[in-house]
Order: C-alpha cells, then structure tokens, then sequence
C-alpha cells in the first residue's frame, strides 16, 4: 500500500447532531458530549490522554527497555494502582503487539511534538458467548479524535497516516454538527504539506542520518518520502522491524538486571530507602550512581505488576 502525496489524504468524520448552537458549547462540552454519544451506542470509553505514559510500563516490562526517550516520558517510577488498572483495561481490548506499534507512533510523534494519540479508544463487546481467552477478535474498537474545523496538528495527522500504513486500528475523526454549523463528512489532509513540517522539525531536534543508531527508529526515510511524493508501507512496516530489533537487543542494562534476578533481593534491597538501595546496587552489581538509578527503576517497573 502508498499514501500518494500529490493528492488530499481523506480521513471519515462521526456526526453527531445537536439542539445547540455553536458558540453554546466549549471544546471541552464538545468532547463529553461525544463521549456520551459512543456511550449511547453501546460502546465502552477509554480515554487516550495518558496512553504512552501508561503502556510504556507494559512495553519496558515486556522488553527490559529502559532508553532516555522513556525515563523522561515516565519520570522517577512510582506505582500506580490507577495506571495499573487503565493498562489492563486496555491490555483486555487491544493485543500488545498493537499497543507496541501504537508506542512507536507515538515516540516519532512526540519527537515532532505530542504523542498525537486520540482522544478516545472505543470499543464494544460483540454479543453472545465469548471464549475465556477473549480479546480484540471478539470486538469492534476504533480510535477517535474529537475534530473541529481548525483542523488536525501535525502529529495527529502523522498518527492517522502511520496507524493506517501499520494496518493497526481504524482511526477516524468524531464531530458534534449544531444547529447553525455542521460539519463535512469527510476531512481532507495535506500530508506532503504534513511530512514537510514533520521532517522539518525532526531535522532541528534529531541527527535524522543517525537517527537508527540514536533513538533505534531510521528517519532518513522522511525524506525519501518527500522526494517520492508518496509514503510506502513497506518503508514503515521496515522502521517498526527495526525499532523491535534495537530495543530487543542485550544491553549492559539488561545484563545487571539478569545478575539481580540471580540475588537474593530481600537482602539486598528490602524495605531499605531509596539512597540505601542504590548504595546497596553499586557494591552488589559494581556500577556508578547513575547506572544504579537505572537498574532500580527498572527493576521496579518490571517487578511491579499486580496482574
């Protein structure tokens, strides 16, 4: 599949109509109203305004991944019974690997900017009985944007465009139609106009040509685009394998983490403070101050799942 740039990239919009005016509902009306009306069609929200934040837990769990991209995202670890539940309440709805390429996404938007992840994650049960191991199969669930007529930013527009390459979930715009305003069916992007500003911020903010060494995601890429005037699946689908494999790989992190689980850690670290802990880390492990900070929080990350 290519995304030709020569023409609009066209995304659906939801409509939802209402007995109010224009200027008698705020952005933030908008947005519970909306929210309503999926509730009102039988499907269950899941708000997306901590998505990263949240599943990066599950995805440095998964890959003892630790990079500086996700010790800034998270700041100092401290559990969360809250988050906790919101990842398994979404780890019910999507399978990981969806979330994982939701992640990636996500990382090259943040880099442009925000996250760019959608207002909502909807989904609804199917009906009947359903299997013990159920999951997405058993499912309709979608992501959706809360859209007014300014328009899309940059990095939800590369976040439509990249979820629709990667094949991930259907990704669509919801909009409240009033009484004096309503709006198209259908929203049209410039993506090259998009993958222009994109490139051009990513350019100030990353070494693009080192880009797969550095940060583990090849933006090079960017540019071929750009000189193309179209985006090819296979180009992404590529950064996504790429990404998998840089994070996936041994590090000297994951090689103390191993050596940890080899020790008796009730001793080592117990219900010791933090300073104690880490003065315990470097003596144990042989490590300076900052690799010890590492090394317990992701110890800490991946020890704490409460399900």
């Amino acid at each position: 599949m290519t995304i030709n740039l020569t023409v609009s990239f066209e995304v659906n919009i939801d409509r939802f109509k209402i007995d109010y005016k224009k200027d008698q509902v705020n952005p933030y009306m908008a947005k519970k109203i909306l929210r309503k009306k999926y509730e009102s069609l039988g499907y269950t929200i899941i708000p997306g305004d901590n998505f990263e934040t949240s599943l990066l837990l599950e995805f440095i769990r998964k890959h003892k991944y630790l990079d500086n991209y996700s010790k800034v995202k998270l700041g100092e670890y401290k559990p969360n019974a809250g988050v906790e539940e919101y990842n398994k309440q979404v780890i019910g709805v999507l399978d990981f690997q969806r979330i994982q390429k939701l992640l990636f996404i996500c990382k090259i938007c943040s880099l442009i900017g925000d996250p760019g992840f959608p207002d909502f994650l909807v989904y609804k049960r199917r009906e009947g009985r359903l299997p013990s191991n159920f999951r997405v199969q058993n499912s309709e669930e979608a992501l959706r944007y809360v859209y007014s007529e300014d328009g899309l930013s940059v990095e939800k527009s590369v976040f439509i465009a990249f979820a629709k390459l990667l094949n991930v979930i259907n990704v669509k715009l919801a909009a409240v139609d009033f009484s004096d305003f309503s709006n198209p069916d259908i929203a049209k992007i410039d993506l090259l106009e998009v993958l222009e500003k994109a490139f051009s911020v990513l350019s100030k903010r990353v070494n693009v040509q080192n880009s797969l060494r550095d940060i583990g995601i090849d933006l090079t890429v960017f540019k071929k685009w750009l000189v193309d005037k179209q985006v090819n699946r296979v180009d992404i689908e590529k950064m996504y394998q790429d990404f998998v494999e840089a994070v996936s790989v041994s590090t000297k992190l994951k090689e103390l983490i191993k050596k940890l689980e080899l020790m008796d850690i009730n001793s080592l670290l117990g219900k010791k403070d933090r300073p104690e802990k880490l003065k315990s880390l470097r003596e144990a492990l042989g490590i300076n101050m900052l690799e010890a900070v590492d090394v317990l929080n992701l110890w800490e990350i991946t020890q704490t799942k409460p399900f």
